[in-house]
């Protein structure tokens, strides 16, 4: 039974570096959509403002 106690407690710990080894990549992404996110909203508020403003039309 402490074998099996100790096997377990082994697969534990892999399976948590494997997750902390995939987490950053996907928190990059998140944060790089996130900014292409922002700066297309702010152009765009940007454009429409403008046009209100300007009336480039």
């Amino acid at each position: 039974m402490s074998k099996k106690k100790k096997t377990k407690k082994t697969n534990d710990k892999i399976v948590q570096k494997v997750v902390e080894q995939i987490q950053p990549e996907k928190s990059n992404t998140l944060i790089f959509g996130g900014i292409l996110l922002a700066m297309s909203s702010i152009g765009l508020l940007i454009f429409v403002l403008s046009d209100k403003v300007f009336h480039l039309s």
